[in-house]
């Protein structure tokens, strides 16, 4: 299988890209909605600086990885214990990226309504009440920011 060492630089790696990717997009929001208005700050600070601390803690996962082989106390250690375990990997990387494009091509709202059931589904969860949970908790989710917070997501 894979190393943890080796899944953790790449991880970082992919993910330091994945931040620059983001933060230029977010360069490109436009000042609206209830923090705009309330604190002068524009739309793009705060998922500038999510993306920011998400990104120096890549790099620092990177560092130890490449500089002390190991953190954690991982050393040795595979990503996978198994094929099972191989494949629920796979298939959530698979609706991470079916989830993008659908938001996308489609908007927030199917997203939201795919994410959790496809996510749960490749996890192999089969509890009815756990997928009814998932869509409850979106739709709060939902409602709180469109509501009360005057966020409409598109």
């Amino acid at each position: 299988m894979l190393s943890q060492r080796l899944a953790n630089i790449v991880f970082a790696i992919l993910l330091l890209i994945a931040c620059g990717y983001f933060a230029s997009v977010a360069q490109g929001f436009r000042a609206a909605g209830l923090l705009a208005a309330t604190s002068g700050l524009p739309s793009r600070f705060f998922p500038q600086l999510t993306l920011g601390v998400t990104a120096l803690c890549a790099v620092i996962v990177l560092i130890n990885y490449v500089r002390l082989g190991a953190a954690g106390g991982d050393a040795g250690k595979m990503v996978f214990e198994g094929i099972g375990e191989a494949r629920r990997g796979i298939l959530m990387l698979a609706v991470s990226i079916i989830c993008y494009v659908i938001w996308q091509q489609l908007g927030f709202i199917p997203m939201a309504v795919l994410m959790g059931p496809l996510s749960l589904l490749a996890m192999g969860v089969r509890k009815i009440t756990t997928y009814l949970t998932v869509w409850i908790l979106t739709a709060l989710i939902y409602g709180i920011f469109t509501q009360l917070l005057g966020i409409q997501f598109t």
